[in-house]
């Protein structure tokens, strides 16, 4: 509970730094994808993690240096639900599961906006995105058959409610860039499209290869910035 609430303040800490100026809110979903997932031809798994899979964000953009305005931090809310699943048919025996892995993080982006104007109106950014668990839950079934030899068969069922720290972690850190094709002009909303890449964001259980894996991750997020308007001071 306590690390609960020195994350939520640390959001509004950043958020009073932004006191002088209306910096716009921005809510957004995103569609994550891990990669390495290679299965093996011969193998009789069916194995599946990148579908069915999102996150949801609310972020807010702060500028915090006078004498360069195109550095920024941002400071957010993230929750975020991967689908995982695998099935196993074979002669002797099979199983399945379903998993439903889900976490809600705060998160402080530090980006540097690339300003074309007044040539083109969009905007480009790159960035760091570094975030922290406050809470992770893992949950679903799994179940097996084997045959026994001497007739019928053997079968099993759990269900899982558990921590998710096993398939999260801690924290995390990623690389980010996207652009603002509205930058350069005072709409009232703002899309945003980013892509990020999270190196060992998670350790999947590699049923195929029978241990664990920390997997990398890519994202693709679609946002809108509302009400970006500056104060006249």
């Amino acid at each position: 509970m306590t690390r609960f609430f020195l994350s939520i303040l640390l959001c509004f800490i950043f958020y009073g730094l932004a006191a002088q100026e209306n910096s716009y809110f921005t809510i957004g979903i995103g569609h994550p994808v891990f990669t390495g997932i290679k299965i093996n031809d011969k193998s009789h798994y069916d194995y599946s993690i990148n579908k069915g899979s999102y996150n949801l964000f609310l972020e807010k953009e702060i500028k915090v240096l006078k004498e360069d305005p195109l550095l920024r931090l941002t400071p957010g809310l993230d929750y975020v639900r991967i689908k995982e699943s695998y099935e196993n048919e074979s002669l002797g025996g099979g199983g399945e599961a379903n998993y439903k892995h889900q976490a809600f993080s705060t998160y402080l982006k530090l980006i540097y906006k690339i300003d074309c104007q007044p040539n083109i109106v969009t905007d480009y950014y790159f960035g760091i995105h570094t975030g922290y668990y406050i809470y992770s839950n893992t949950t679903g079934s799994k179940s097996s058959w084997q045959l026994n030899p001497e007739g019928g068969t053997y079968s099993n069922h759990e269900e899982i409610d558990k921590s998710g720290k096993d398939f999260f972690h801690s924290t995390y850190i990623g690389i980010i860039g996207g652009f603002r094709p509205l930058g350069d002009t005072k709409s009232f909303l703002q899309p945003n499209i980013e892509l990020a890449f999270y190196p060992s964001f998670a350790t999947l259980n590699s049923y195929y290869y029978n241990d664990e894996k920390q997997k990398n991750m890519l994202q693709i997020t679609i946002s809108v910035g509302i009400g970006n308007k500056t104060k006249v001071m």
